[in-house]
């Protein structure tokens, strides 16, 4: 039973299905489930080469039928920088994310040399990589590393959490699909790119993917489809992304932070 004491060797195969059994009625979604037998599985495998456990039992994932990644488009995103709840400076941050493809909790731990964000290794894809930024997006990362070291970030027991909550409150505030979350900017991210003619091998370099096999997931998108949800976007964009008028005709930013050159400028049409 749970909390019991028990030997290496005695775990098996059924052990592995009681585990399961139990993920399934405490109401984990099978992406869950799967990560946490990959932890179970590497433990054990880790205890077999250090001679501790003879076998290590079976322990096969849960098929996952593949589905696109989820993004935020255009219009959801602009609906969210509307929102009269939303204080500006999560805003601010959420742009960061977007035009960044960072993950939640990279900020918190890179730094800031010049007008490029350092990585660390300590991240999720366990190698240095550097993103370069133009001034709006200093500021803005500036902002967000005060608010995590010395602001309130810095009272929470989970910054990240909480950032990742107030995204989820306002995608249900939108109407968004339930299935959207914190983690879709960083798709949403890819996708832009994808769509403004950058290349699978750079979008690759900038999300920090081990493989360009990981990265591939959004070029094999139907990206035609895909840009009708970013009708602002010009596929002969370069690489470095461009702020201003001509990236959206959406309604602007400007009052998120006095100075700031706004991503979203309105068009008189």
């Amino acid at each position: 039973c749970c909390g019991s004491k028990r030997s290496l060797a005695s775990i098996g195969n059924s052990d592995i299905l009681n585990l399961i059994d139990l993920l399934d009625y405490k109401g984990n979604s099978d992406t869950s489930i799967n990560i946490h037998l990959r932890t179970v599985k590497a433990m054990l495998r880790h205890f077999n080469r250090m001679g501790k456990l003879d076998k290590v039992p079976v322990i096969e994932q849960r098929k996952i039928a593949k589905t696109d990644p989820l993004y935020i488009t255009d219009q959801e995103f602009h609906e969210i920088m509307g929102l009269g709840i939303l204080d500006d400076f999560y805003k601010r941050v959420f742009l960061l994310y977007r035009e960044t493809g960072m993950r939640l909790r990279e900020p918190f731990i890179s730094s800031l040399n010049g007008s490029w964000i350092d990585i660390p290794p300590e991240s999720k894809s366990h190698a240095v990589r550097s993103i370069e930024l133009n001034t709006l997006l200093v500021q803005m990362f500036t902002e967000l590393k005060a608010w995590h070291d010395t602001g309130y970030g810095s009272v929470l027991s989970d910054p990240g959490e909480h950032l990742s909550k107030i995204f989820k409150k306002c995608l249900r505030s939108i109407g968004a699909s339930e299935k959207k979350h914190f983690h879709s900017l960083r798709h949403t991210f890819a996708v832009r790119r994808l769509i403004m003619g950058t290349s699978i091998y750079d979008v690759k370099l900038m999300m920090g993917h081990a493989s360009v096999t990981t990265t591939e997931q959004y070029s094999k998108m139907n990206l035609k489809r895909v840009a009708q949800d970013f009708p602002t976007l010009v596929s002969t964009y370069a690489i470095e992304p461009k702020m201003g008028k001509e990236d959206t005709l959406l309604e602007d930013t400007a009052h998120i932070i006095e100075g700031y050159v706004p991503l979203y400028d309105k068009i008189e049409s």
